[in-house]
């Protein structure tokens, strides 16, 4: 770790606590990174998985709020208006004809007048309100189990991203292991044939060895160092990726090694482990078990909706025709017949539930074999190492009778170039079944639901 500082004047405690901040938010692998570390910072700090993780805070909200069903509403509402007159009945007229039935003389003076107000032009009101729907058909407790469940749904979503995005570290971090192993083994053969061309340039220079010989040292030092610079840019790609992958956390080099090929269980033994842990398959469990629901749901417009209410008077000005203080009463709404929609929405949900159930069952036929495809790749990357160790052994017993034989006169520089090739390709096959082995071996653990085991192991 390193630590990087910058010049700060501290004058009071405030000070010197943003100092340490400051220090503590500078602090990057600047030296090694293990694959552990890697898959830490890719947790913490990509935004892929920051913003899925949002996702199952949003929908785990979602089912706080859907836990409000069960409870009543309650309210308040209230309204004042201004109206352009009152709103009256003039019965002066009926009045008049009262009066003449009555034989008055005068009706308006006797019996006054008629002109009635019923209701003055500025008057408001509040009410305070309550809903309480009390049986629905079980579709309310339907709704909060298909909220649960897609708060298990974002959490599975939000594992199947982070293993997928896991599994690229993995490659991404063996990529790079591969990359700078082979920049190492490239430095090498570079200087090897380097020596050799010098040494090839004195043996000319003395007469013991034809000019062609030298020639060909000289092409094959070319070649070396041409595949040495295409491998130094291998590992600045392969870094990039990392980089990119972790949050644009800095580092050096990588310290895990390799793991050694060997296969710690059988082919059957994986596959039950694959069909008991893989999240594909508890994404589908989980939207069988929301398809289900959705059954639940229109089965229950089947049934009579009962709802409780109840309202109470806070404050009223100028209203006449309101007097009632409170009210409370109980509704029923039962829908008989609905031309046949409610038998159709039930199969088409039950359709819902087949097509889960077959995807279900294709998916485990399709894990099966994605389980014996990282299985036989482990097992012949195995083959392939163990078979690449004997000959690494003889090619550099080659090598160094090529060498003799050069430095004594009686061999070419083609034979120790080609000798010193042979012996790089089977030390690069040999890493390369490495990288295969292990890359195969990361995915099956992820897909296995045994990312930390695989961490912990390496």
């Amino acid at each position: 770790m390193k630590l990087y500082f910058k010049k700060i004047v501290l004058t009071s405690a405030t000070s010197f606590i943003y100092l340490i901040v400051l220090l503590s938010s500078n602090i990057s692998y600047s030296q090694d990174l293990s694959l552990k570390e890697a898959h830490q910072l890719m947790l913490q700090k990509n935004g892929d998985l920051k913003a899925s993780h949002y996702e199952v805070n949003a929908s785990k909200e979602e089912m706080k709020a859907t836990k409000g069903l069960f409870y009543p509403k309650i309210s308040i509402s209230g309204t004042y208006m201004n109206l352009d007159k009152d709103i009256s009945v003039d019965l002066n007229h009926t009045r008049d004809l009262a009066g003449g039935l009555l034989e008055i003389s005068n009706p308006a003076e006797t019996l006054g007048n008629w002109d009635i107000t019923l209701q003055d032009k500025n008057f408001g009101f509040a009410f305070s309100s309550i809903n309480w729907p009390i049986f629905a058909g079980g579709k309310i407790k339907a709704a909060y189990e298909a909220a649960e469940i897609k708060f298990e749904l974002s959490q599975n979503h939000h594992q199947i991203k982070e293993n997928s995005l896991t599994v690229n570290l993995i490659n991404y971090y063996y990529s790079l292991k591969l990359a700078k192993e082979a920049e190492n083994l490239r430095k090498k053969v570079y200087e090897t044939v380097k020596i050799h061309y010098h040494h090839a340039e004195k043996l000319y220079e003395n007469g013991i060895i034809p000019e062609v010989e030298t020639l060909n040292a000289k092409v094959a030092l070319s070649n070396a160092k041409r595949e040495l610079l295409a491998a130094q840019k291998d590992v600045s790609l392969a870094k990039s990726a990392i980089k990119n992958l972790v949050g644009g956390s800095t580092f050096s080099s990588t310290s895990t090694s390799f793991i050694e090929p060997t296969i710690l269980a059988s082919l059957n033994e994986f596959q039950q482990q694959m069909l008991q842990g893989n999240e594909q398959l508890h994404f589908l469990e989980q939207n069988k078990k929301l398809a289900k629901v959705g059954v639940k749901v229109e089965k229950s417009d089947y049934y009579p909706k009962v709802a409780l209410m109840g309202s109470h008077k806070l404050w009223k000005d100028n209203m006449p025709l309101i007097e009632t203080n409170w009210a409370v009463g109980a509704g029923v709404t039962w829908d008989l017949f609905d031309g046949f929609q409610r038998d159709h929405k039930i199969k088409a949900a039950k359709y819902k539930v087949s097509q889960v159930k077959m995807l279900e069952k294709q998916a485990q036929l399709n894990l099966n074999t994605y389980t014996e495809k990282l299985y036989n790749e482990m097992a012949k990357q195995q083959e392939q190492y163990l078979s690449l160790n004997n000959d690494e052994k003889l090619a550099e017993r080659l090598k160094f009778m090529r060498v003799r034989a050069f430095e004594e006169g009686t061999g070419t520089s083609l034979e120790v170039i080609d000798a010193t090739l042979k012996q790089t390709q089977i030390i690069l096959h040999k890493l390369n079944a490495l990288y295969h082995y292990n890359i195969a071996y990361g995915e099956l653990m992820v897909s296995l639901g045994k990312t930390e085991t695989f961490l912990n192991q390496i």
